[in-house]
């Protein structure tokens, strides 16, 4: 993993809300993106429900997945609506934990349903994830 040539300082977490087995691939959800005029799949990374971490987004382009609060920011979606895997929170922690080692420093860990009023996404709390040493839009010590 290389570091970023851009400042990150958040990872927002999202779902990709649906549980469909057809829908567990980067491709159907970067297609959503695009039918949506989006210049590609809004997220960074994308979790499947085996746990298998697929690249979205280049690290080193803004996201275009948390509406105004996007800069500075890394977008990891998860596969699912209401059934994850611990495949998938044992990944999603492994990729916070290369990240803040690749960039020396504690990142804040927000949800996506924090800044967007409304929404649910990722449907899953930090607890649930294994991230329970978060707390949720603040640094972590």
């Amino acid at each position: 993993m290389n570091k970023p040539t851009r400042t990150i300082h958040t990872i927002f977490l999202h779902c990709s809300d649906s549980d469909r087995p057809s829908h567990d691939n980067i491709e159907t959800v970067r297609g959503w993106h695009l039918a949506r005029d989006f210049d590609d799949i809004g997220y960074h990374y994308f979790i499947r429900k085996n746990g298998e971490v697929k690249t979205g987004r280049d690290i080193n382009l803004i996201p275009a997945s948390q509406r105004g609060h996007n800069t500075g920011s890394i977008a990891i979606c998860l596969s699912g609506s209401k059934e994850f895997t611990q495949n998938q929170f044992k990944s999603l922690r492994g990729l916070i934990e290369d990240y803040e080692k690749v960039l020396g420093m504690s990142l804040k860990i927000r949800l996506h349903n924090e800044v967007n009023e409304g929404k649910t996404c990722p449907n899953f709390t930090l607890e649930e994830a294994g991230l329970n040493y978060c707390k949720a839009g603040e640094i972590k010590i």
